[in-house]
C-alpha cells in the first residue's frame, strides 16, 4: 500500500515507519514534516492511505482534513494520530473525515496495521455510499422520461443559480415554456405518444439552449430555461423566440405527424423577482397572458404588467365583497324607435362603487369576475334587480306605456343549469310580464354545448321572454346562430356604426347588416350612436330602434327617471 506520513516528529515518523516495516502488508511509505509539504506530494502522487499527526508547525490536523480530501479524494483513507488523550479531539477527528483516530503512545506494528486497513475498508464503504447517494440524488433530481432536471432539481439549481447571481451582481432570466394543446395530443392519440412527443420536444430544446444553461421540465408539459451571467437580459427574448421556433416543424411519431407550438413567459432576476418562487411566479404569469394572444407566442414580465397584474389583484379582492356589502349598481340606458324617437326601452348596465376607488366601468372588473366564476352569483342580483326597477317605473307611467328591460348574459353562466330558473325567479319576485324582459346574449356564449343551450333558450322564451343577439357581426357563424336559436332581435355592434361617416364599405357593411335582419323577420337595434349622421344612416335603411350617447348616456336610475319616465306622465296630465 502507498502510504503519506505526515508528521512533524522525526523520531515519531521512525517509530512509524519501523512499527509498518514488520508488518505482513507491504508498505510504502513517503514522509512529510509539515501540512504544505503534504499537500504538494497529494498533488502529485496518489495514496491509499494518510497517516496524519494532528499537531503540525504550519497546521492543526482539523484544519487539514479537508484540503486533502478535496485533493486526495474519498478513495484514500485518514488515519489522524496524535499525543494527547481527549475523546471530543477523536469525535471531532471523525466528524471531519478522518477514518480513524490513534494515540502515538498505542501505536505498534498490529493497531497501526489494523487502524490502516479497517480505515481503507472504511474509505471503500463511504464512497460506496456516496455512489448510491448520487445515484439516488440523480434520480431524485431528474426527469425519469426526457431525462432533464425535475421540478425539484430545477429548484435547487435555481437556488444556486441565483445565490452566485446576488454574490457575483450577475443577471439572470427564466423562460418558461408550456405546450400548446398537449391534452389534445394525449386525448387523440394515447400517453404513449405524447410521452415519445414529450421526449422529442426536449431533444430539440437541448440543440437550442446553451451547455450554461439549465433546462428542466418541471410540469407535464412545462419546460423551464435559466439563463445566468452578463447581458442575459439581452439574449433571453431571442432565445425563447428560438425555443418557439425549434417546435414549429413537424414531429413524426410511428409515421404520425404531430404539430405542436408553445407559448413562454420570461422573468428576469430584480426588483420585481427577487426569489425563486418570485420568478417562476412572474414568469407563469407572463406565460399566461401569452397564451391569451393565441399560439406560439412570448411575453416578458414587465413594471407595466406587474402594475396591471396588482391592479387585477386589487380587483379581484373587491370583488368577493362587492356582492356581501351591497356596492354593485345598475345604470340604465334609453332604446329610442328610430323613426318617432319615442322611448320604447333601455338597457340595465352594471357598475361597481367602490369603496375607495369611486365608480369602476364594467370593462374594468367584468373580465376578472368571469375569470373568477362570479358571473352566476352577479346574474342572480342583474336579473330581479333590473326586473323589479322596471315594474315600479311601469306602475307609475300611464298605463298604455310599454317598456321593455333588456339585460346581459355572460358566457361564462352556466346558462344550460341556472338560467331557466333565474328568470322566473326575477320574474316572479318583481311582477315584470316575461314579454317585457329582453336577455341579451353573445354569439361566443353560444358556441359551447349549442344543442343544449338552444333547449334552456326555447324553454325561456316560451315563457314570452324575448332572446337578443349582443354585438351581431363580431363573433363566429353568425348565420348560423341566427337560424340555430330562437333569436328576435339583433343588436348590431357599435363599430358598424362609427366608420360610416368616412368609409363607403362601412356603411355598405352596415345597411347589409340590417337588411340581414329585416330579411330574418327580426327586429334590427344600432349600438353606438353619437350623431345625426349615424342616426339618419340607420333610420333611413329601415333600423328600428336606436340606443347611444346622442340620445342619452347611461345613468342611475334616479337621473334616468327624471329625464325621460317623469315627462311621460307630464304628457299624460
Amino acid at each position: 500500500m502507498e502510504l503519506l506520513l505526515i508528521d512533524d516528529d522525526e523520531i515519531d515518523r521512525t517509530a512509524i515507519i519501523r512499527a509498518l516495516a514488520q508488518s505482513d502488508i507491504g508498505f510504502n511509505v513517503v514522509e512529510a514534516n509539515c501540512a504544505q509539504v503534504g499537500l504538494d506530494l497529494v498533488r502529485l502522487q496518489r495514496f491509499d492511505g494518510i497517516i496524519l499527526d494532528y499537531r503540525l508547525p504550519d497546521a492543526n490536523g482539523l484544519e487539514l482534513l479537508p484540503q486533502l480530501h478535496s485533493t486526495a479524494g474519498d478513495a484514500t483513507a485518514v488515519v489522524m494520530i496524535s499525543r494527547y488523550e481527549d475523546e471530543n479531539l477523536a469525535d471531532r477527528c471523525i466528524e471531519m473525515g478522518a477514518q480513524d483516530f490513534l494515540l502515538k503512545d498505542e501505536v505498534n506494528t498490529r493497531r497501526l496495521t489494523r487502524a490502516i486497513r479497517l480505515a481503507k475498508q472504511r474509505a471503500s464503504m463511504s464512497r460506496e455510499l456516496q455512489k448510491t447517494h448520487e445515484r439516488l440524488r440523480n434520480l431524485a433530481e431528474h426527469d425519469s422520461l426526457t431525462h432533464l432536471l425535475n421540478r425539484y432539481g430545477f429548484e435547487v439549481s435555481l437556488s444556486r443559480a441565483l445565490a452566485m447571481a446576488r454574490e457575483q451582481n450577475a443577471e439572470l432570466a427564466l423562460i418558461l415554456l408550456d405546450l400548446d394543446d398537449f391534452k389534445g395530443v394525449n386525448d387523440t392519440h394515447g400517453h404513449q405518444m405524447g410521452d415519445r412527443l414529450l421526449v422529442d420536444v426536449a431533444a430539440r430544446l437541448r440543440q437550442v439552449v446553451p451547455d450554461d444553461c439549465l433546462l428542466a421540465r418541471v410540469g407535464g408539459d412545462e419546460f423551464v430555461v435559466v439563463l445566468s451571467g452578463n447581458q442575459v437580459l439581452l439574449t433571453a427574448e431571442p432565445l425563447a423566440a428560438a425555443l418557439l421556433q425549434t417546435l414549429q416543424p413537424v414531429f413524426t411519431i410511428d409515421e404520425q405527424p404531430l404539430f405542436i407550438g408553445a407559448c413562454a413567459g420570461i422573468a428576469s432576476y430584480g426588483a420585481l423577482a427577487s426569489n425563486s418562487s418570485g420568478l417562476l411566479k412572474c414568469a407563469d404569469i407572463a406565460l399566461y397572458r401569452a397564451k391569451q394572444r393565441g399560439r406560439n407566442q412570448l411575453q416578458l414580465y414587465s413594471e407595466a404588467l406587474d402594475l396591471a397584474v396588482q391592479q387585477r389583484q386589487h380587483i379581484a379582492t373587491g370583488l368577493r365583497q362587492a356582492l356581501e356589502f351591497e356596492q354593485f349598481r345598475l345604470f340604465y340606458q334609453g332604446k329610442f324607435n328610430a323613426h318617432t324617437g319615442a322611448l320604447e326601452g333601455m338597457e340595465a348596465l352594471l357598475r361597481w362603487q367602490h369603496p375607495q376607488d369611486g365608480l369602476i366601468a364594467p370593462d374594468c372588473f367584468l373580465p376578472v369576475a368571469e375569470e373568477l366564476g362570479m358571473m352566476d352569483a352577479i346574474c342572480e342580483w342583474v336579473l330581479p334587480t333590473a326586473c323589479r326597477q322596471t315594474q315600479q317605473w311601469l306602475q307609475q307611467l300611464p298605463a298604455h306605456q310599454r317598456l321593455t328591460i333588456a339585460v346581459n348574459l355572460s358566457a361564462s353562466q352556466k346558462l344550460q343549469d341556472k338560467l331557466l330558473q333565474q328568470v322566473e325567479m326575477a320574474l316572479c319576485s318583481s311582477g315584470l310580464p316575461a314579454e317585457l324582459l329582453e336577455l341579451e346574449i353573445t354569439e361566443n356564449a353560444l358556441i359551447e354545448k349549442p344543442r343544449e343551450l338552444a333547449e334552456v333558450l326555447e324553454d325561456v322564451v316560451a315563457m314570452g321572454v324575448t332572446l337578443s343577439l349582443d354585438d351581431f357581426g363580431t363573433g363566429f357563424s353568425s348565420l348560423e346562430h341566427v337560424k340555430d336559436f330562437p333569436i328576435k332581435v339583433l343588436k348590431i355592434d357599435k363599430s358598424f356604426v362609427w366608420g360610416i361617416e368616412q368609409d363607403e364599405r362601412a356603411r355598405c357593411l352596415l345597411a347589409a347588416l340590417i337588411n340581414f335582419a329585416r330579411g330574418f323577420n327580426v327586429l334590427s337595434v344600432a349600438e353606438g350612436i353619437e350623431t345625426a349622421s349615424q342616426a339618419q344612416f340607420c333610420r333611413d335603411h329601415g333600423c328600428h330602434l336606436l340606443q347611444g350617447y346622442l340620445y342619452g348616456k347611461p345613468m342611475p336610475p334616479e337621473q334616468f327617471w327624471r329625464q325621460y319616465l317623469q315627462p311621460l306622465i307630464a304628457g299624460q296630465a
